[in-house]
């Protein structure tokens, strides 16, 4: 699939070359100097073909061995992360020398940092003196069946958040969207997991299209996000995601932001509680909306019959001075559990290992998303890379729910956390 798409910037410049040359050769008689004309613009489509060559990055490791191997190459291709964990698993916390790059990996001003520090703020009460020794990690979400509750984020526009685009990846391909959907997709699929196709503001229906054609490879084993567009541009891409074979599909509302600068052709808005409802009784698999961090806007979710929520501030990457989600996380739940509401409820932003997602189920949420670890799996290793990510995450989960004597994950105790003050 990946032969088969050039990069954008490319295509465009070719096209408008070719363009160009057809112009100018109607424009002119049949002459020499329309033979010369037509020379030119092929020359000068030539001249930028080359000028827009893919970028060859020196230093990469063809076949990463291990998630240190992974973190370097995906260090190399990225313009706006350090990878911070390359030397072990350390943490991704904003304050590394990505700065507060908006779009990228820091996050705006605080908002990014107390995702993490949230998570920190937490110790997990260890204890040894019980028979769990094998603890339950499968669970199910909206009728699929998870080998542990993970999924990756919802993460697009790699090629041109991340300093990606027109460089060769790791295999020697050219980076592009489709490549890192499959990573993320394929390698979470082979986890026994679940990974999104993302849809970018800017990105066409087109593109939409070719992410979803990876969807639909993996029979119901994927899922897709669709910005809060129109509502008829958002009914246009259920289509296509239902026709995927997308067991659910999720709508990011906290990207509604931008829709005071939204340009022609990349419209987003708020949703009130009637557009929710239009849109739970226009799909015809569950709605998941992405971005809740408020009670109200919990339970105006329950209400709409929304299929879950996840509690999200976007990674910290689009509002300043946000409040972590896991300090909104409890009441939340209590909230949308007091009114007897049995809608899943999953958590993001600044999740980075298995202890992390434990700390989330105890604190009510019934899975977490993954974000930037996943990213960088992806662009450093491809499926395999997303493969060794799940594993690691999946590793540490096994091993803290056995010191904290957690035997399911479908029932954690709160009382295994410790809130530091």
């Amino acid at each position: 699939m990946d032969n088969k798409l050039n990069q954008n910037r490319r295509e465009f410049l070719t096209k408008g070359a070719v363009l160009a040359a057809a112009a100018s050769t109607l424009s002119l008689s049949v002459s020499s100097s329309a033979n010369a004309a037509g020379a030119s613009v092929v020359a000068a489509a030539a001249t930028a073909e080359a000028a827009e060559a893919p970028k060859a990055i020196t230093g990469y490791i063809k076949e990463p061995k291990n998630l240190k191997d992974v973190l370097s190459n995906a260090r190399k291709i990225m313009d706006t992360c350090a990878a911070c964990d390359l030397a072990g698993a350390g943490r991704c916390n904003g304050k590394g020398p990505c700065g507060e790059s908006v779009p990228g990996m820091g996050g705006m001003r605080q908002s990014f940092v107390r995702n993490i520090e949230a998570f920190e703020g937490m110790s997990l009460n260890m204890r040894s003196l019980h028979n769990v020794t094998k603890p339950k990690m499968e669970t199910e979400l909206l009728g699929v069946k998870l080998a542990m509750p993970v999924l990756t984020g919802i993460t697009g526009g790699l090629t041109y958040n991340m300093g990606a685009a027109n460089k060769l990846a790791f295999d020697g391909e050219v980076m592009t969207e489709e490549k890192y959907a499959r990573g993320i997709i394929e390698g979470a699929a082979n986890a026994g997991c679940l990974g999104w196709a993302a849809d970018g503001i800017g990105d066409p229906l087109e593109t939409f299209k070719r992410r979803l054609e990876v969807v639909k490879e993996f029979k119901g084993r994927a899922v897709a996000q669709i910005k809060p567009r129109t509502q008829q541009e958002i009914f246009e891409r259920i289509d296509i995601v239902q026709n995927a074979g997308a067991p659910f599909f999720a709508i990011d509302i906290d990207s509604a932001g931008r829709a005071a600068r939204a340009l022609p052709g990349k419209t987003v808005e708020p949703k009130d509680l009637k557009k929710l409802k239009e849109i739970v009784k226009y799909a015809k698999i569950p709605f998941m909306a992405k971005g809740v961090m408020t009670v109200e806007e919990a339970l105006m979710c329950a209400e709409a019959g929304c299929g879950a929520i996840v509690v999200s501030n976007h990674g910290g990457r689009v509002l300043s001075s946000t409040p972590a989600t896991m300090h909104v996380l409890p009441a939340i739940v209590k909230a949308v559990r007091d009114r007897g509401y049995k809608m899943p409820i999953l958590v993001d932003s600044g999740v980075r290992d298995g202890g992390d997602v434990l700390k989330a189920l105890a604190c009510g949420a019934q899975a977490v998303l993954v974000g930037r670890p996943m990213l960088r799996a992806s662009l450093g290793g491809g499926v395999k890379g997303v493969e060794m990510m799940f594993k690691r995450f999946q590793n540490e989960l096994e091993s803290s729910m056995v010191l904290t004597g957690t035997a399911d994950v479908n029932n954690v105790d709160p009382s295994i956390l410790i809130q530091e003050v």
